[in-house]
């Protein structure tokens, strides 16, 4: 089947979900709805660890009143799932003006009629861990947004330069920058806390038998990293005592602390700092709302209340990042800001 055909197919599967969903309760985001998410890295896993991916909203999804249920440019999470013999990329959340709708509940697996990977929507059990559940269904997922080829919930066609698509499997795979459409399968509700942690530089999700703490070449290389930062070093991740993976993790901390901003002197009013695990910290007054500006988008709201710590595993290289305090009247507190645009081969710190 050509590459023309195959994009057809999958458009066809696509496109009469898109933007659809029920009339719904307040403070959720019910059943039957669908997603179009936008994935911000790659994803490239044969285990479900509780590794939290980022993705964004690529286009307003209304409710059956025509209203705006979820505005383009939310942040979604997504994990991978075991499912019996198999893994899944699945919804995990999805961040809406600073609220997070999530669901805490189990649920079954979804596979096509011949009880193979793809478009189908028969339901068999799944086995998960950490009380886990299939919360989205992929309907329809396509390399590059359009550029490569359009494939169904498994393996499919070379999406460009001999890449594939894998979004359920012995092994999922998913390029930065696909466009990947969810069918809830189950209702969100709002105020479902992420109770996640830090590991090497990533955000993950508790029960899915991760560890939390830094390995030790992790640590090292955040130290390292921080102190060329504060010497206004030029950036040089090289190292002699750490080789393979170590390497590789002492090398990720580098950038990471190189990249962290300077904790800035506290303000009696309150502070905020953008820290390097791809976290936001903030302490502010009752009624405190931390918003963010994206390169040039519009402030969008964050978070809210008086202190805190919330995961923004959605910062990636290649963007500004400005995160700002207010009190309850509009006021701005305090502010950070973290500049990822520059080369690191040429960035220094001045």
């Amino acid at each position: 089947m050509s590459i023309q055909k195959i994009v057809m197919i999958a458009a066809l599967a696509v496109l009469p979900f898109r933007g659809t969903a029920s009339a719904q309760r307040a403070g959720t985001i019910d059943v039957g709805t669908s997603i179009d998410v936008r994935t911000n890295e790659e994803i490239n896993t044969n285990s479900s660890d509780g590794r939290v991916y980022s993705g964004t909203v690529e286009r307003d999804v209304q409710d059956g009143r025509g209203n705006v249920a979820i505005p383009q440019g939310s942040w979604v999470e997504l994990l991978v799932r075991k499912e019996s013999d198999q893994f899944a990329l699945d919804l995990e959340s999805v961040s809406i003006n600073g609220e997070r709708f999530a669901i805490q509940a189990q649920n079954t697996a979804i596979s096509d009629r011949n009880d193979r990977p793809g478009l189908g929507a028969n339901q068999r059990t799944g086995e998960f861990v950490g009380g886990g559940a299939v919360i989205g269904a992929i309907i329809g997922a396509i390399a590059g947004g359009g550029k490569g080829a359009a494939i169904g919930g498994g393996v499919g066609a070379a999406a460009g330069a001999g890449t594939q698509i894998a979004t359920r499997g012995k092994n999922v795979n998913v390029p930065a920058e696909t466009l990947v459409t969810f069918r809830l399968e189950q209702r969100l509700y709002t105020g479902v806390n992420d109770s996640g942690f830090s590991r090497n530089g990533s955000h993950y999700h508790s029960g899915y038998g991760t560890t939390t703490g830094n390995s030790r070449a992790y640590d090292a290389g955040l130290q390292a990293g921080r102190s060329d930062r504060d010497r206004n070093r030029s950036f040089d991740s090289g190292s002699n005592q750490w080789n393979g993976a170590d390497l590789r993790d002492y090398q990720a901390a580098y950038e990471r602390g190189y990249d962290e901003s300077r904790q800035s002197a506290s303000q009696s009013a309150g502070s905020i700092q953008i820290l390097a695990d791809r976290s936001v910290s903030w302490r502010g007054p009752a009624a405190s709302k931390v918003y963010v500006e994206v390169d040039n988008t519009p402030r969008r709201l964050f978070a809210a209340g008086p202190s805190g710590t919330q995961a923004a595993p959605w910062i990636l290289s290649g963007h500004r990042y400005v995160f700002i305090l207010q009190d309850a009247n509009g006021k701005e507190i305090a502010r950070d800001e973290n500049d990822l645009r520059q080369p690191r081969g040429s960035r220094t710190r001045g």
